[in-house]
């Protein structure tokens, strides 16, 4: 009572609408005795700020919905006395520039008068009116629920557009100087519009069926989650891919004083992430009770050559390291189709996040990550590593970050070569971070709060608009599998009918280039003791110097003719000779030692067969070492030009990118002037290779060709490049082919979906009618939504099952109008196919060739 009485005090007004500045003080005279003196700390009223809030929060939302859909439903007239309080509104009005209820032709602020009957909170009377308050129990400024949607529906569409940057548009359109309490004003108002916005969310999914735990991820993506009864088997059942982006970091210490917790569905919590901190240590710790999961020998006995091509398992951060940041990044895990499913703020420790994937989605999950051939080492050592053999997980590398691997990791465990992944290049990540990056700017002093809020909302538009383009992402997917079976078809049979050769040859070939690196991959122990004997051998010979040197006299010191620079001569000679002859021991015990280890009785001769064939070895194996230093020069050329002009990269970033290219050319020449020099000593002699080659290599097989040309290479069909490029177009064209089995289900799942989905919507909607209408109408304006959305879909549909070539089944499609009519769209007759394709693909050319 004493709130409301308080109020009153403001019912006389005298003009219904006045100047913004001097309301919102940018008059900085002294109007009275200064206010009473707040010993609260800053952490303490943001916490009794937040309780307010949150202790009102289900009126709010009803009273949104009632503000929102109050004119088509009857709601009942306030009981007892009214009260009338003034707040400074800040709105939108003017001339309706759109068809919704939102315009932005003038923003302006007035002084209203708001009703507020006795048993209503004040912020609920100001929703009643539209308005919302910044402060929880005595607002005096509101800002207009239709501004703060116009903020909101920006935020969505354009990340980097900051509160910052609203008010100060608010700010120059009403005349007023910015300052930042403005800014505290308006960002606590957005804060609670958030929240109801979330209530009613989650209000409409508990009335739907959708609130369960993982309900979004398991069916936010319905061509991988919404399954159909009778449907062929795919496996892997789900393609994922995950990595980290540490260009969403927060300063630490930023926003210390917010003491709220943001609720994030997509969220994986530090304390689920904290368990596996030290995970494989202590797992490593508890001894062989229980045996190990199996690993891939192959991928065991790589890893550690890959991994030194890797920044993200050479973690920098140690001990000695400067902490600035209080989250370093992000690490999130995305469908094939583009959708976040979920991510953690620790990019550190992806095993919560595969975790989290086995306990979603179940069996046969496939998961891309470009660290796979270390990270299948980690799951297998750490507490996950038994659940990760149960569930059959298969982990591989993606695409375009797999040809940075060994090559003898590439021909087990890319894509290409495995191709029951199809034509996904499971590099989704790397598409989601280019446009994260616009977010980064506006939350790196952000509290965690405001943080995690941001990226939630930043994720969620993200999968709108990926839902959007699901029809789009079949309807290509599938058109270009075909283009790739009709292009490659005819070259792959010509090849095999000129060679005499079957698909089994494919497979073979790939066998036995595996077969022979596997042999390679570790150096015979006989083989590195002749390499130690040749390299003692010349140490030794280049220890030798001609005899007077070894053997002179000290000069004649009693002579008074000479002088001290002939002395120091002297003594620097003497020096020499020492030291010399110290060298010459140790390379002769070196010697001597080898030859005990090799079972010699006697040094070789340089010109005896074993010591030719020993030298020709040492050669070939300085040769080895040169072409892979070209090869990591070459490759980490080839990502920092790929990284160099991405989208979101900052201007410091881009700078320090072209510096390291300009320094890695420069390596790069001087790594290629060695190999030059020994290409010619070769047996039989290596090409040398000139700048402009080099620099055009991408794939890791033209470095291994090098490497190994000897023993008989060059004979295999393998080794010729043609062979290789007709191999790869065979491997291609077998995923074109599983992409289209795997578009084949897809496709029925995401018909089934839009055919489903508004359907169950209106239906809810009329069982809420009479109960809940309020929530009903909201029900309805979602309802339309969907089909609008959904619409979109079908037409994407539709021109997938005209297209030549579709084999899967062509199910009819129902464009739904948002009054509730449906207008069916049988599938077409086999007769009328030929004809009407033909004019679609005629108008489609047509509006191609008009757009350009």
């Amino acid at each position: 009572m004493a709130r409301l009485v308080a109020l009153t005090r403001y019912v006389q007004v005298p003009s219904p609408c006045v100047s913004l500045t001097p309301i919102l003080g940018s008059s900085r005279k002294w109007a009275g005795p200064r206010r009473r003196q707040d010993q609260r700390t800053r952490a303490e009223r943001h916490r009794s700020t937040d309780t307010a809030w949150q202790s009102q929060m289900h009126l709010l939302t009803d009273a949104y919905l009632q503000w929102k859909h109050g004119k088509n439903v009857d709601v009942d007239p306030p009981v007892g006395p009214v009260y009338r309080f003034k707040v400074t509104a800040i709105h939108t009005h003017g001339e309706v520039l759109f068809s919704t209820r939102f315009c932005c032709s003038l923003i302006s602020s007035c002084c209203r008068l708001v009703p507020q009957p006795s048993d209503v909170e004040a912020n609920v009377a100001l929703i009643r009116c539209g308005l919302l308050g910044c402060t929880p129990v005595q607002p005096t400024v509101a800002i207009a629920l239709d501004c703060l949607e116009l903020y909101h529906q920006l935020r969505r569409r354009q990340s980097s557009f900051s509160v910052q940057a609203m008010v100060k548009v608010l700010c120059a359109m009403n005349d007023v100087t910015y300052a930042q309490h403005l800014h505290d004003l308006f960002s606590a108002a957005f804060d609670v519009y958030l929240g109801i916005k979330s209530q009613v969310r989650h209000t409409l999914n508990v009335a739907l069926g959708r609130a369960g735990p993982g309900w979004r991820a398991q069916f936010a993506c319905p061509p991988c989650g919404f399954k159909q009864d009778n449907e062929p088997m795919l496996s892997p059942a789900r393609l994922h891919a995950m990595d980290g982006n540490n260009s969403v970091k927060r300063v630490e210490g930023s926003g210390h004083a917010d003491p709220r917790v943001f609720d994030s569905d997509y969220h994986i919590l530090p304390v689920e992430v904290d368990r596996f901190k030290d995970d494989v240590g202590s797992c490593a710790d508890r001894g062989p009770a229980v045996p190990p999961p199996r690993v891939d020998h192959d991928d065991a006995a790589n890893a550690a050559e890959c991994t030194r091509r890797w920044k993200a398992v050479n973690d920098a951060t140690g001990e000695g390291s400067v902490r600035a940041f209080d989250q370093t990044g992000i690490f999130i895990c995305a469908c094939r189709h583009g959708i976040v499913e979920f991510f953690t703020e620790m990019a550190k420790y992806p095993l919560a996040v595969t975790n989290r994937l086995i306990d979603t989605y179940g069996d046969d999950q496939a998961m891309g990550h470009d660290i796979a051939c270390s990270f299948k080492t980690t799951v297998a050592r750490s507490s996950i590593g038994d659940k990760a053999t149960r569930h059959r997980l298969q982990l591989t590398v993606n695409a375009f970050h797999g040809h940075a691997h060994n090559h003898l990791y590439q021909l087990r465990n890319h894509p290409l070569y495995q191709k029951k992944y199809g034509l996904e290049d499971l590099e989704t990540c790397e598409r989601i971070f280019s446009a994260s990056n616009a977010v980064t700017r506006t939350i790196r002093f952000a509290s965690h709060f405001h943080w995690l809020q941001l990226i939630d909302l930043h994720f969620n538009q993200w999968n709108r608009n990926r839902y959007l383009e699901l029809g789009r992402f079949s309807y290509n997917n599938y058109r270009q599998a075909l283009a790739i079976i009709e292009e490659y078809t005819p070259l792959v049979d010509a090849f095999k009918n000129e060679r005499h050769l079957e698909d089994s040859d494919f497979e073979r070939w790939i066998e036995e280039e595996h077969e022979y690196l596997q042999s390679l991959s570790k150096e015979p122990d006989e083989d590195v003791l002749k390499v130690a004997y040749v390299e003692s051998i010349l140490d030794l010979n280049s220890t030798h110097r001609p005899p007077t040197i070894l053997t002179q006299t000290s000069a004649d010191f009693g002579n008074a003719d000479h002088t001290r620079a002939n002395q120091a001569m002297a003594r620097a000679t003497l020096a020499e000779r020492q030291s010399l002859l110290r060298k010459l021991k140790v390379a002769m015990e070196a010697v001597d030692d080898i030859k005990r280890r090799m079972g010699l009785t006697e040094r070789m001769a340089e010109d005896s067969p074993v010591y030719r064939e020993a030298y020709s070895y040492y050669m070939n194996r300085r040769f080895i070492r040169a072409v892979e230093a070209l090869e990591r020069l070459v490759i980490q050329r080839l990502f920092e030009l790929s990284k160099a002009n991405l989208s979101g990269t900052g201007y410091k970033l881009r700078r320090q990118i072209s510096n390291a290219i300009a320094r890695r050319s420069e390596a790069v020449r001087t790594a290629l002037r060695k190999y030059n020099e020994l290409a010619p000593l070769q047996t039989p002699p290596r090409p040398t290779l000139d700048y402009s080659e080099v620099a055009s290599y991408g794939w890791l097989s033209d470095f291994e060709l090098l490497k190994h040309s000897q023993h008989g290479i060059l004979d295999k069909p393998w080794s010729s490049p043609i062979c290789r490029e007709l191999m790869n177009k065979y491997f291609k064209l077998c995923c074109a082919h599983v992409e289209i089995e795997r578009l084949n289900v897809e496709v029925p799942r995401l018909q089934a979906w839009v055919d489903s989905d508004a359907p169950h919507i209106l239906a809810t909607a009329e069982k809420l009618m009479d109960s809940q209408p309020l929530l009903s109408a909201e029900l309805r304006e979602l309802y339309s939504e969907c089909c609008r959305v959904n619409n979109v879909i079908r037409v994407q549909l539709q021109k997938l099952y005209v297209l030549p070539g579709y084999t899967g089944p062509r199910l009819m499609t129902v464009t739904i109008s948002s009054d509730g009519d449906g207008q069916k769209q049988g599938a077409m007759l086999p007769d009328e196919d030929d004809q009407l394709n033909e004019e679609a693909l005629s108008l489609e050319e047509t509006v191609s060739r008009m757009a350009r």
